[in-house]
């Protein structure tokens, strides 16, 4: 068989049932013989940066790694943000990369991809002769799986020609590389003291990230918040995790609604489980000013966003050390009321997250009121994108529901990138309704990928908050006393747009067009886009503290 083909049963092997791409010279007969095996579905999309985010979504749906698939050159460099951003996300990926063929150092394609993907943080792995196909692919997945980031299998185009003659029916997966879960122990004396300091507290809050999500740690902080009478909230990423309780207060940081900043003014004490505790989500350590840092994390030490160490760092595995945490306060006696009382209660039931007046534009809604609409309207089954951008602040403090999915993408601060992230995860969800919220001007930069979630079939409604501006830098230029007409573009009826590329849409200017499209989208099939029209007078609030200097 050739390289090619073993390279393809190899990705089988490794467990490959779903791949995103676009063909082209580099990868074509690679794709040629992945689509000869039934048990996997090759979906072409209509630009790399959007298959590889795709890939970024179908894995963060699924926890398993994403794959996706593009030519030499210029297929492989427009995958640059794409890659940066699921790099730091931390997302597990696999790119299949053709490479202009080693003997053709001239090629009009040819350019240095090992360097090119060093820059844009993601990992390399080269394929030089045949003999190093299989050991490549299983390299590939390994290091996607314990790094947590893309890497790049690279395949020069003469090797993939050449004749294989190893036995792919002796194939190891990478799996059989890998440990299983091992819960690294915290420090006994160290957890002893920590739990001393969590018992003198009187006013604890936990903030909760990512690494407690994937450690499985839900349950058990939500016994510690118990037990200590603590607060419970979440970096952005994590917004809405464990937001069952009554006492959970929602984002940490700069999206977080002012009752929360006041309730956070009193907090003597705070725990980060699985959360770096960045200057976004500490504000600097502004809305903390009175309390001490535990943090909990594998990792072997951490800077916070304060610029310090925590007062008591603990190197464990989120879900065990907080088990042990809560054993060693039952074993004390340990029970305290903290925040948990009816004042709180009373505080988080009945604050309005903002309360100002605004003046709209003629035809247009307040995108607050839409959010609330959206959050009302949609079950807590179906899951929530959100994008990036002024509209993410409104949507962040409004759309408060629990949802078994809730991902906010944000990682490198670009827009872009929710829709095909949400693509990528309706297809991981097989039918299922999933809703991804963005603005226009982010769902504009790929309006391409509509035909690809049409060709799909995915349920997905696409909400765009329509100011019909890059609404960011508007509210920055209004802030600054500047005209603000050059962040204003005019669009088109969006609505029309995606019915034209085959999937549902409609325009929405009143709150009652905002429900029936709900609506609609709920009971029919396919994709479907809903552009709302949203006055730019609107400011949110995380904006509005930050750039108009509001106490909101």
């Amino acid at each position: 068989m050739k390289v090619s083909d073993a390279l393809a049963s190899a990705f089988v092997k490794e467990g490959v049932t779903t791949v995103f791409g676009l063909m082209g010279n580099g990868n074509m007969y690679w794709w040629h013989a992945l689509d000869q095996h039934p048990g996997v579905s090759v979906y072409e999309t209509r630009h790399e940066g959007t298959a590889l985010t795709m890939a970024e979504g179908w894995a963060r749906a699924t926890g398993q790694p994403g794959v996706c698939t593009v030519t030499q050159g210029p297929g492989l460099s427009q995958l640059a943000t794409a890659l940066i951003v699921a790099a730091r996300a931390r997302v597990p990926i696999v790119v299949f990369a053709g490479e202009t063929a080693l003997d053709d150092p001239h090629g009009v394609q040819q350019f240095d991809q090992a360097r090119f993907v060093e820059a844009t943080e993601a990992g390399f792995v080269p394929i030089w002769k045949a003999s190093e196909a299989e050991e490549a692919v299983r390299t590939a997945f390994y290091r996607a799986r314990v790094e947590a980031r893309p890497i790049v299998l690279n395949a020069p185009m003469d090797v993939q020609a050449e004749q294989y003659d190893g036995d792919i029916d002796e194939y190891q997966p990478s799996s059989t590389l890998l440990p299983g879960r091992q819960r690294v122990q915290p420090d006994p004396d160290l957890l002893v003291e920590t739990a001393n300091v969590i018992a003198q507290a009187r006013k604890p809050v936990i903030v909760v990230g990512q690494g407690a999500a994937a450690a499985g740690a839900g349950e058990a902080i939500t016994r510690l918040g118990d037990r200590i009478g603590a607060l419970l909230a979440t970096t952005l990423p994590m917004k809405g995790w464990l937001g069952e309780s009554e006492y959970h207060v929602g984002v940490s940081g700069l999206y977080a609604t002012r009752t929360t900043v006041q309730l956070f003014a009193d907090a003597d004490l705070v725990i980060g489980v699985g959360a770096s505790l960045n200057h976004y989500t500490t504000e600097h350590g502004y809305i903390f000013p009175n309390a001490r840092y535990i943090q909990i994390d594998v990792k072997p030490s951490i800077v916070m966003g304060t610029g310090k160490r925590a007062d008591y760092y603990v190197q464990g595995d989120a879900k065990l050390t907080v088990e042990l945490l809560d054993q060693r306060l039952a074993e004390q006696g340990h029970a305290s009321t903290g925040f948990r009382t009816t004042e709180t209660r009373a505080m988080l039931a009945e604050y309005d997250p903002d309360p100002r007046e605004f003046e709209l534009d003629p035809g247009t809604v307040d995108p607050r009121q839409v959010a609330s609409i959206l959050d009302e309207s949609l079950p807590p089954e179906v899951g929530v994108v959100h994008g990036t951008g002024h509209c993410s602040g409104i949507t962040a403090i409004f759309m408060r529901k629990p949802r078994k999915l809730t991902w906010t993408i944000n990682t490198f601060g670009c827009i872009g990138q929710a829709v095909p992230t949400a693509i990528g995860a309706a297809v991981a969800l097989n039918g299922a309704p999933l809703v991804v919220v963005d603005g226009d001007a982010s769902t504009l930069m790929h309006m391409q990928e509509l035909e690809t979630a049409a060709r799909l079939g995915v349920k997905l409604l696409i909400v765009v908050f329509n100011d019909e501006a890059l609404g960011a830098e508007y509210q920055k230029l209004v802030s600054k006393k500047m005209d603000a007409r050059a962040a204003a573009i005019t669009t088109p009826d969006l609505g029309a747009v995606a019915r034209a590329f085959g999937c549902r849409g409609r325009q929405a200017r009143t709150l009652d067009d905002v429900k029936a499209g709900i609506d609609e989208f709920m009971a029919g099939e396919g994709p479907m886009l809903l552009d709302i029209r949203v006055s730019r007078s609107v400011i949110s609030v995380p904006y509005s503290r930050l750039w108009f200097g509001e106490d909101v």
